[in-house]
């Protein structure tokens, strides 16, 4: 935690009505934690003015950053020594979400095997939770961060941690059930034919009556428009009133705000993404989350590891030695698993863009399984397991060794 005036004196510029307290630094949090929502950005508009093959625009992004931070989480967890002693039984129980997949291919059977039409629904369904859980993982990153700010402000447990944070949730949930209620891709998967569009009032027509003969999905689009207004209103309120009595607002988290919640705000409702496959939505609200988690844990490892080489190899093992230079760890995770993951995704035919032979089946058979079904289950199976173990490796209030390679120990 670094501040830029620990005891500033009247007049202090900035410091007179702000507090300037930063989980890394000032330059180090604009740069990662806040700033790299330009990524996200930058994807959007590589979608909607380049006119590029997004297919591959995505393998690039899981080759060189989304992979690399599922990598991150591993080398602090099963490849650091000290982490595998104090860890044990998460690091072997979480490895029993690599049988969902399995268990959901094998019901599938089963419904298949006694007639039941609905025989993939298990097989959808699987994949569905995962690509719901992947949302619920970035929003979490988010509230996390939002945490480490409300630590190094003094606002933790007050009710301005308590408003921000539904803020946090509310901007970021709410508005993405509104997309998913009208994105022609996420209704196909349940069921769900067209694309419910607001329709031009009538001369004569009152809003009432306009109101009410609209479909149950823009209804449900209007109450999250309402929820999000109300949050908001309740956000700037408690901004201004504490401005009215003179207290000091954190604006490092005004600033993490103020650039999270406007990319997913507008990607959910603009309308400018409800035509195109979801993997451009995963690809603009996750990039620049690959970003913040890395640059998270590269400052967990200089905290961690930094000092003596020798002896940091010696008490946390090849986590130590891998973490001396970010460029050869990332180079790592880029190699080691990267390549061979979805150089395996290309061979079989998987990915369209980089496939080299005849493809080997489709990703939703069941019925004489696939290589690219097995595929399919191995690597959603590593994003459960990132996810579930994330849920438990990140938390600073019951790890005061945690806090320490965070630097905020005694905030």
């Amino acid at each position: 935690m670094t501040e830029t005036n620990l005891h500033p004196g009247p007049g202090a510029g900035l410091d007179r009505y702000f507090k300037m307290n930063w989980v890394f630094s000032a330059r180090r949090d604009l740069i990662f934690l806040i700033g790299s929502v330009l990524a996200g950005w930058l994807i959007f508009g590589i979608y909607l003015l380049m006119g590029w093959n997004m297919i591959l625009v995505w393998l690039v992004w899981v080759i060189v950053l989304d992979t690399p931070h599922f990598f991150a989480t591993y080398s602090r967890t099963y490849l650091d020594k000290a982490a595998r002693k104090q860890m044990p039984r998460l690091l072997i129980l979480s490895l029993g979400v690599f049988l969902v997949g399995p268990v959901t291919l094998l019901v599938s059977y089963g419904l298949q095997g006694m007639g039941a039409s609905f025989w993939k629904a298990p097989w959808y369904g699987f994949m569905i939770v995962v690509s719901l859980w992947a949302y619920w993982h970035v929003t979490r990153q988010h509230y996390g961060i939002l945490r480490l700010y409300h630590r190094v402000n003094g606002e933790t447990g007050t009710k301005d941690a308590r408003i921000d944070s539904w803020v946090l949730y509310g901007c970021l949930l709410v508005p993405f059930v509104a997309f998913l209620a009208q994105h022609s891709g996420a209704r196909r998967r349940v069921g769900l034919e067209g694309r419910p569009a607001f329709p031009e009032r009538e001369i004569g027509q009152s809003w009432f009556e306009y109101v009410a003969a609209l479909q149950w999905e823009l209804w449900v689009v209007l109450a999250t428009v309402v929820i999000v207004v109300a949050l908001l209103g309740v956000f700037v309120a408690r901004q201004v009133q504490r401005v009215s009595q003179g207290d000091k607002i954190a604006l490092p988290k005004l600033a993490f705000l103020a650039a999270v919640l406007p990319l997913h705000l507008y990607m959910c409702y603009s309308g400018h993404l409800l035509f195109t496959s979801l993997l451009v939505f995963t690809m603009i609200v996750t990039i620049y989350h690959d970003v913040q988690y890395l640059a998270i844990v590269w400052f967990y490892n200089e905290n961690r590891y930094g000092g003596e080489p020798e002896k940091a190899e010696q008490t946390y093992g090849f986590a130590a030695k891998l973490s001396r230079n970010f460029w050869i760890y990332l180079a790592f995770a880029i190699a080691a698993i990267s390549l061979p993951v979805w150089g395996l995704g290309c061979l079989i035919g998987r990915i369209n863009v980089c496939s080299v032979g005849p493809v080997w089946g489709d990703p939703l058979e069941i019925g004489g399984t696939t290589w690219i079904a097995f595929y399919v289950m191995l690597t959603l199976g590593f994003q459960m397991h990132h996810y579930v173990l994330d849920q438990f490796i990140w938390r600073p209030s019951k790890d005061k060794k945690l806090r320490e390679d965070l630097k905020v120990e005694g905030q």
